[in-house]
């Protein structure tokens, strides 16, 4: 008797484990008679009589009644606990309930139900039959087992999100895995006939598990292939090295204001229901790259919330609206076999070329997939027609998704504001920010003093003269930036203090002042080479590599048949000044603004 106690508590244990929550649980166990449950189907038949949809509820009656023999002799011969009875009852509440959202999905769960009691044995007789021999209590357990396997089966589908929308899509799955339990109770009966041991008995509940998990195994491989090949054939891009770079670049006590701001913590946790879009808006050069950064990693850590993202920017000539929705919806699908499988089975034909039949799916996988926050930076650094066609949709999708909530940055273009439609929660970046680059410049200075090694009185004269540049960036880091890789490397200190006391009035006065010293250079053959450089990164239709642009300098125009051989390596920050960078190993402007100057 303990051995079968036992038995039926790590079957209820098993099934707790697998079921999706432990709310499902409690709601299951609220119910332990046959008598709640037919209270529930009358409230059912009433509610479902009142719409003029009432649904033939005596189907599952054969069921019910097989049910009520068993929990008796369970009752009888096992001296059950309360909540191996409410296993036995309560999933049959939930399930009505859940199914009842569509009469296809409630008359399929009523024909797997009738089918269900057809095959069940009189567990009456079968008392009868095995009074004296254990190997009652064997087969009380290896029901049971297979009746929670149904249940388990049946509340996962049952239970899933929009029902209406999926169950076309998934219940033939679900109904194939269903019909190996129902093989399996059917093939119970010759273990009843037959003088069996109990070995055979326990067999027979390992060789059930072994088909099923095969059957959800060759499922789980087959969806994976269809969708590794739709991903093969999309290409899709991805910005996780983006976002690695740009949260690696963060500055510690930054950004701190964004996540104090009361718009902002009402979009993260959801409240905002009337404007799901966030602008995050601001001058060039503030600092929203990072900040989209920092909010894409937090909302990674939330629970249950699924979190995409594009790091938009000019360099990608080839960003389109259609390849940002690839992206997203590949990144959505990417850790749910559920997404993974709704996306495999919409109609997918013209998804690498077809914008609409992109973005069918893409919202029909953002209503399934729960909460989502989608964030997207650098909108106004891509085509103006691209980021339209991509704003308009993403509009659409923010009214027609409620549990979807947009984060956007960009300048404050005014194709961008027209296009979003006064649907969203504006907040100026550079007019919030002043605290940050202040604590950006001061953690700069610890830096540049730990680095040259200056000497406490020249320290305090630097701190002095650098006190005004916060207050000169007007909100840009890239500003503060600039500055401090123009002074960075200036040995004689009467020249740091002319920098820092005669600070430029903008932005585009910085690079100006940039390009001035490299026309004024004495030395001819690095203004020569800063020029080539410049004019390389500025026209190239796509980024070089370091490796590139140092066999572009070489090429010789009179003789472009000769073979350029690289005899040095340069550096292009040196030779350009702080207007170039080398990220990844490819030249780059700085900023887009740079760009734009120099354009």
């Amino acid at each position: 008797m303990i051995t079968t106690q036992r038995a039926f508590e790590a079957a209820m244990l098993d099934f707790k484990e697998k079921l999706k929550g432990q709310s499902f649980y409690d709601q299951i166990l609220q119910t332990t008679s046959i008598e709640q449950v037919y209270q529930d189907i009358e409230k059912l038949q009433d509610k479902q009589a009142k719409s003029g949809r009432l649904r033939h509820l005596s189907k599952i009656e054969p069921f019910l009644a097989r049910l009520r023999e068993y929990s008796s002799v369970v009752e009888t011969f096992v001296q059950a606990k309360p909540d191996i009875l409410a296993l036995i009852w309560g999933p049959i509440k939930l399930l009505l309930l859940w199914a009842d959202v569509l009469k296809q999905s409630f008359d399929a769960l009523l024909n797997a139900l009738e089918e269900i009691g057809n095959i069940l044995p009189d567990f009456c007789e079968l008392a009868e039959m095995f009074a004296d021999n254990n190997r009652l209590q064997e087969l009380l357990v290896l029901y049971f087992r297979d009746i929670l396997q149904f249940y388990l089966i049946s509340t996962k589908f049952f239970s899933m999100r929009r029902l209406r929308v999926v169950f076309e899509m998934f219940w033939p799955s679900h109904r194939d895995r269903i019909q190996v339990v129902v093989k399996h109770m059917a093939s119970h009966r010759d273990l009843i006939r037959k003088e069996v041991r109990m070995e055979e008995i326990r067999r027979a509940d390992e060789l059930r598990n072994r088909e099923l998990k095969h059957f959800v195994q060759t499922e789980e491989n087959n969806i994976a292939q269809e969708y590794a090949s739709y991903r093969e054939h999309i290409s899709p891009k991805g910005y996780d090295g983006d976002l690695y770079r740009f949260s690696e670049a963060v500055c510690d006590g930054t950004g701190k204001w964004l996540f104090r701001d009361a718009s902002f913590q009402n979009w993260l946790d959801g409240k905002e229901k009337a404007n799901r879009i966030l602008w995050l808006r601001g001058i060039p050069g503030a600092g929203k790259t990072l900040l989209a950064s920092s909010v894409i990693k937090h909302t990674q850590q939330l629970n249950n919330t699924h979190t995409v993202f594009a790091f938009l920017t000019y360099l990608d000539r080839g960003i389109s609206a259609l390849s940002v929705l690839h992206s997203l919806i590949f990144q959505l699908t990417s850790n749910s076999l559920f997404l993974k499988t709704m996306l495999c089975q919409s109609d997918l034909q013209y998804l690498g070329n077809d914008f609409n039949v992109a973005a069918a799916p893409f919202q029909a996988l953002i209503h399934s997939a729960g909460a989502v926050r989608l964030i997207v930076d650098g909108l106004d650094e891509i085509d103006a027609t691209q980021r339209s066609r991509l704003l308009k949709e993403l509009v659409r999708l923010s009214g027609e998704c409620e549990e979807c909530y947009i984060l956007l940055t960009s300048r404050p273009e005014s194709d961008i504001a027209r296009d979003l439609n006064g649907k969203t929660i504006n907040i100026q970046v550079d007019k919030n920010n002043a605290g940050s680059i202040q604590v950006f410049i001061n953690k700069t200075m610890e830096k540049w003093f730990k680095d040259r090694a200056f000497v406490p009185s020249v320290r305090d004269q630097l701190q002095s003269w650098a006190a005004p540049l916060a207050a000169r960036a007007k909100g840009m880091f890239l500003y503060a930036k600039v500055i401090f890789r123009i002074i960075y490397y200036i040995n004689d200190v009467e020249d740091i203090q002319n920098q820092l006391e005669h600070l430029p009035t903008s932005l585009e006065d910085a690079y100006g002042r940039i390009l001035e010293q490299i026309n004024a250079s004495a030395e001819p053959q690095r203004k020569k080479l800063a020029r080539l450089i410049l004019g390389w990164v500025g026209c190239a239709p796509s980024p070089m590599t370091l490796k590139e642009i140092e066999q572009a300098l070489i090429v010789d125009r009179e003789h472009p048949s000769k073979q350029p051989r690289v005899q040095a390596e340069i550096d292009p920050i040196h030779v350009c000044g702080p207007i170039v960078d080398v990220v990844d190993g490819y030249v780059q402007f700085v900023h887009f603004t740079v760009r734009e100057y120099v354009e």
